[in-house]
């Protein structure tokens, strides 16, 4: 392009889409825009983090509660076997 054509291709006397925007610069083609695509792969990028993040904590809150219940039946099995001696010693102690 010339000096004698504007930034829209046309004669730059004759443009008047130069002659309204005068007062202002015209942006450079492209200038100001964001990538769209951009935006779109964050979103999906957080998505996908919150549902690992989700599944990870599920995980590890069904681990606590496996302990937790493999502790409470080894008390109440120890409690049961507690009970058992108990009741078998004083029934061996009176007799049948």
């Amino acid at each position: 392009m010339s000096r004698a054509t504007c930034p829209h291709g046309l004669p730059a006397s004759g443009c008047q889409i130069c002659q309204v925007l005068e007062p202002t610069a015209v942006p450079a083609r492209g200038a100001g825009r964001r990538p769209a695509s951009r935006l779109g792969a964050g979103a999906v990028a957080v998505v996908v983090v919150a549902l690992v993040g989700f599944v990870a904590l599920g995980w590890l809150v069904a681990a606590v509660f496996a302990v937790f219940r493999i502790v409470e039946l080894a008390a109440v099995a120890a409690v049961a076997a507690w009970a058992g001696w108990k009741l078998g010693v004083r029934r061996g102690r009176r007799g049948p």
